[in-house]
């Protein structure tokens, strides 16, 4: 509790040192995780407005720094790209819509390494806020869990959370992955009394991700988790008792609920059994033909939902078949399909300037900056994802990462 009312005096501090407008802007922003939990339409517009504040703010006050930073820079290469290869697309005023429209998410992401987040106080309140968040989360998804296991304890699980959509895992899994990762660094280095609250909490965000159904989120923040556990301080032997005691709550969990365990490594689940003919690599499939038939200036961005139907069989030495989804369920080929080859190499030059951003951050030796490389670099990942320039998986994965890169920047001791 004391640290509780420590950060709180501390921010309020911070506030009555600013302008109306930026303090307005920094409370605004604690509120994020707290309208996350309402729907994407709330969540978008406080997004949005945090971007045309930044872009307000850096206005007013002539600074420009942001502008130099590599990432940035890469970023406005690859938008350059979308937007041409939009402007001559077969629907260019849907296609420039969407590709103007993307601009917002590393323009929130700018907003936070360089403005809101920029000190130590401010990331503190922000991943309480973040824990609030969480904890409301995950009594809904509990409580909607039992309700449907008291329904039919064999089916297995997805869950909707207050959204009525089957993403609530990417927000406890992207989105509030940096809090998860904080909790798994601080468990380790502290005594183990105070350490396994922590541990136990970060813990319990894996367990309810794993409830959702969401695969890739709960691989992604299990690894998060994990590499947070050796990424602040070397403790083997505390890596194991935690790691011990994660297995034992996983063995748990799946012997109790073998619903849960049949949504992961299932014989029926093709993705992992017999890729090439899952449902994943048919959906794979078609962007990776409609990339090969339009190398150079792609197809648009967001035309692979509009084209899809389109899109010819391909080539026979690509196996399998085409089965048309709104994306193509992996980040690289979507560039490559949407976006040509020179918006795929800008898109992977972005990328990788914004892992190096972050990890750069490791040179400070605080907690924040040796763990913020984590999110990027996990979520950026060639995996099967969501859309690259979809509204939800980029709520979720732009918030983790503009938080991280502010934690990259910390040099507080």
């Amino acid at each position: 509790m004391n640290f509780l009312r420590q950060t709180i005096a501390t921010c309020a501090y911070d506030l009555r040192s600013l302008s109306k407008w930026d303090a307005g802007f920094v409370v605004f922003w604690f509120a994020g995780p707290l309208l996350y939990l309402i729907e994407r339409t709330p969540a978008d517009i406080w997004l949005s407005l945090i971007g045309i504040g930044f872009i307000a703010h850096s206005t007013r006050a002539n600074e420009r720094e942001w502008l130099r930073a590599g990432w940035v820079r890469f970023t406005g290469l690859f938008w350059a790209i979308a937007l041409v290869g939009a402007a001559i697309s077969v629907n260019p005023l849907y296609a420039l819509g969407e590709a103007v429209a993307w601009i917002r998410f590393p323009l929130y992401a700018a907003a936070c390494m360089f403005w809101l987040g920029a000190n130590r106080n401010r990331l503190v309140m922000m991943l309480m806020m973040m824990a609030v968040a969480v904890v409301i989360m995950s009594g809904f998804l509990i409580t909607e869990f039992a309700a449907n296991f008291a329904l039919n304890p064999n089916a297995p699980t997805r869950l909707g959370g207050p959204y009525g959509d089957l993403v609530p895992g990417g927000f406890i899994g992207k989105a509030m992955m940096p809090l998860a990762i904080v909790m798994a660094a601080i468990a380790i280095g502290r005594p183990i009394r105070q350490g396994l609250l922590m541990g136990l909490f970060a813990g319990a965000m894996v367990g309810v991700v794993i409830i959702t159904g969401e695969r890739m989120n709960s691989v992604l923040l299990c690894l998060s988790v994990f590499l947070a556990s050796i990424a602040w301080v070397i403790r083997p032997a505390r890596v194991v008792q935690f790691g011990s005691l994660a297995f034992i709550g996983l063995a748990v969990l799946f012997t109790a609920l073998p619903n849960v365990g049949d949504r992961f490594w299932s014989s029926q689940n093709q993705e992992t059994s017999d890729y090439f003919n899952s449902p994943y690599w048919f959906s794979v499939r078609p962007g990776i033909v409609a990339a090969l038939d339009n190398p150079v200036t792609g197809i648009g961005v967001g035309m692979h939902r509009k084209l899809c139907e389109d899109i010819p069989h391909g080539p026979d030495w690509l196996v399998g078949e085409n089965n048309c989804h709104p994306h193509p369920h992996q980040f690289y080929v979507q560039l490559a399909e949407e976006t040509g080859i020179f918006g795929f190499l800008a898109g992977i030059a972005m990328i990788g300037a914004i892992i190096i951003a972050a990890a750069q951050g490791r040179q400070n030796n605080t907690l924040f900056s040796r763990l913020a490389w984590i999110p990027p670099a996990l979520m950026f990942m060639p995996q099967p994802s969501a859309d690259f320039f979809g509204q939800w998986n980029n709520l979720f994965l732009w918030f983790a990462v503009g938080l991280a890169l502010a934690m990259a920047r910390d040099k507080s001791t």
